[in-house]
């Protein structure tokens, strides 16, 4: 499964991580000049009431001197007013009714400094004066002053809690990618792994949809191959087998008939039963080599399904017809139920029924006596599923894995070519087969076929 450019999810504007880090930046951007407005405003406000305060003190203070002495020096007054209010330059001089009078300005002077400016006009009787309050502005003073205030600390407070909102958001965005870094190191030491799409959008949701893809056409490439080592094993195995069943198979039927001839020459003479035991020993342990050598030839010689329309419980009837009476000697209980109803699928009944025996033998060989072996059919949606069940001692996962492999078995006197020939039997008629099982819990074999087969 391979990526188009076509196949990339698209992300919509009002999705984009550039859009939302570009609204929240705004939202920042709109709280700070917020704040700075209500800082400076709420700064002027404080310097003006001040400011008035003191020029209006200052006043009351010139209309009490003035009042006491009308003809009083107007320079000796305003050194008496700044003597009193430390910090504080005052000027009497000036037209009251040309000057433009502020309660409060900022004035900057010839060496560049800022100084706080408030002008009031005093009267005494018909005497006008014009009073100029004039304060040096100390940068460091009122930056303490301003962090002082509860007011302007309340805005820099929410200031700051924006600003970690959005660098919450902002990480809690991107963190999908630490993941997806953790699980490209997984993929390189060859663990394959999804990454969890957790409510996100975005560029980040695209990119663990396409990461998710790679993954999936990266966990398909794999199968491929398992497959196609399989299958360069059993060309290999099916090379040796061509050889060997031509070697093998003529010295064992000339054994297996002289042998056949002895038995039957001494079978009339009494004293010679301990060799006619010997004899069918041998018969019997030729018998086995020749099954073995059968199950050679099943892998070297590539079959031709010839699939017809076929009930499937017909061939599980069938199967479990041959196998009823094994498992009463057995002592084990053959439990069948069959639910695939008049459904047909195109197989091949006697490779199907060789597949299904190959499973029901190799359960009844692993269960116990009074143990059950159940065989199940069933019909979903597109498939045909066959199931066995064993009460068995069960297996590891190492073992499971390794089950359909050839010449693979666990059994003393088993060959290891009956999972393997039935997986070939399943997978050529475009199903899969699955073996599941724990230690002491049983073993259960899974055939799905699909309801409808792929033309080559």
């Amino acid at each position: 499964m391979s990526l188009t450019p076509a196949t990339y999810p698209r992300v919509r504007w009002h999705e984009s991580i550039v859009f939302r880090v570009v609204v929240l930046c705004g939202i920042l951007l709109l709280c700070l000049l917020g704040s700075v407005y209500q800082i400076t405003r709420h700064y002027f406000r404080d310097l003006s009431q001040e400011m008035e305060s003191r020029t209006a003190d200052i006043a009351d203070m010139l209309v009490l001197q003035l009042e006491e002495n009308s003809v009083a020096d107007l320079d000796q007054l305003e050194q008496n007013a700044m003597a009193e209010y430390d910090g504080i330059e005052v000027d009497l001089s000036g037209d009251p009714d040309a000057a433009e009078v502020t309660s409060f300005v900022l004035e900057k002077g010839e060496d560049g400094a800022l100084t706080k400016v408030a002008r009031m006009v005093i009267g005494l009787g018909d005497r006008k004066l014009l009073l100029t309050a004039r304060v040096a502005l100390v940068p460091q003073t009122e930056v303490i002053r301003a962090f002082k205030n509860k007011y302007i600390a309340a805005l820099i407070f929410v200031f700051l809690v924006t600003l970690g909102l959005m660098l919450y958001v902002i990480v809690r965005m991107l963190r999908p990618l630490t993941e997806l870094s953790e699980s490209c190191a997984q993929i390189s030491s060859g663990t394959l792994r999804n990454v969890g799409a957790r409510r996100n959008s975005g560029e980040i949701l695209a990119l663990e949809q396409t990461f998710n893809k790679m993954v999936a056409s990266l966990r398909e490439k794999e199968r491929i191959e398992a497959n196609l080592r399989q299958a360069q094993r059993l060309s290999a195995i099916g090379n040796l087998a061509a050889g060997v069943a031509h070697d093998v198979r003529n010295p064992l039927n000339a054994i297996k008939l002289l042998s056949s001839h002895a038995m039957d020459t001494l079978c009339s003479v009494p004293e010679a039963e301990g060799s006619v035991k010997q004899l069918q020993t041998i018969r019997t342990e030729v018998d086995r080599l020749e099954e073995i050598v059968s199950g050679f030839l099943s892998l070297a010689k590539e079959r031709e399904l010839q699939p017809e329309p076929t009930r499937i419980d017909l061939i599980l009837d069938e199967c479990a017809r041959l196998v009823r009476k094994d498992a009463e000697e057995r002592g084990v209980q053959l439990v069948v139920e069959l639910r695939a109803g008049d459904t047909s699928l195109m197989v091949d009944p006697k490779q199907m029924t060789r597949a299904v025996l190959n499973v029901l033998l190799n359960a009844l060989e692993v269960c116990p006596p009074e143990g059950r072996v159940r065989l199940f059919s069933r019909i979903t949606d597109r498939t045909c599923e066959i199931e066995v069940r064993d009460d068995g001692p069960g297996i590891t996962p190492e073992v499971a894995e390794r089950a359909f492999e050839p010449y693979f078995t666990t059994k003393e006197t088993g060959t290891g070519l009956g999972l393997s020939l039935t997986r070939g039997i399943v997978e050529e008629h475009g199903g899969a087969i699955t073996l599941t099982s724990m230690a002491g819990q049983g073993s259960q074999v899974l055939i799905i076929l699909p309801l409808k087969m792929e033309e080559s």
